[in-house]
């Protein structure tokens, strides 16, 4: 019976672990927005930005802030306005990169001490460029 058991917890122990595979590195535009998010800064949030690859009618939504904006001119007055308005700061706690799909997990806070957590979730086109961003 003690064999059965400890066969058993081998068996749950070995069935619960990485399937030994290394993580797969990030393509060039994840590590350009991983770089933009490690270095950001809300007074030059766009200028960080505009090195991200982008196509040229991007979209973004922020659901939660009432925000959506199409094309670098609106991004930039829309959705890097609030960066300036409220001051944000943005630690990037990970990223992960799943097919078309760059995920950022981040911490937020702005200039009132408000924090909180968020995600951006950007779809990549065939050619690797930023085509949609969900900040949630």
């Amino acid at each position: 019976m003690k064999k059965i058991l400890f066969l058993l917890a081998v068996i749950s122990f070995a069935s619960c672990q990485n399937s030994g595979q290394e993580a797969k590195p990030l393509s060039a535009t994840a590590e350009a927005i991983k770089t933009y998010k490690l270095n950001f800064e809300w007074q030059n949030g766009y200028e960080g930005w505009s090195k991200v690859p982008t196509t040229e009618d991007y979209h973004m939504v922020a659901p939660g802030l009432n925000l959506e904006a199409t094309g670098a001119e609106e991004i930039n007055e829309i959705i890097f306005g609030f960066c300036t308005e409220t001051e944000l700061v943005q630690e990037l706690v990970d990223i992960t990169e799943h097919g078309n799909y760059i995920t950022c997990y981040l911490k937020l806070t702005t200039k009132t001490g408000e924090s909180f957590d968020g995600v951006e979730v950007f779809q990549v086109d065939d050619q690797g460029r930023v085509a949609k961003i969900w900040a949630l």
